[in-house]
């Protein structure tokens, strides 16, 4: 997969698919998470939080990815209730 860094962005990469990476600070401050609480839903298999790609020991999320999770997250809380 070939990953292109957009310049004069700081901390946006797009892949050349299109989909937009987040730094992993995005993510923290997108949920209102520290760290350790992003550190603990990548551990978790039941969370099935999306994985995310390294690039220069960095950690970038696909944003496609993380909308898609929200969305399954709401669908499972609306199937508990019913």
């Amino acid at each position: 997969m070939d990953i292109n860094i957009l310049p004069g962005v700081t901390g946006r990469a797009a892949a050349v698919d299109g989909g937009a990476l987040l730094p992993a600070r995005a993510v923290l401050d997108r949920y209102g998470i520290v760290g350790r609480t992003l550190a603990r839903w990548l551990e978790s298999e039941k969370l099935n939080f999306p994985r995310p790609t390294v690039i220069n020991k960095r950690r970038y999320f696909r944003e496609r990815e993380l909308v898609d999770w929200e969305r399954a997250r709401v669908a499972d809380k609306a199937q508990a209730v019913a």
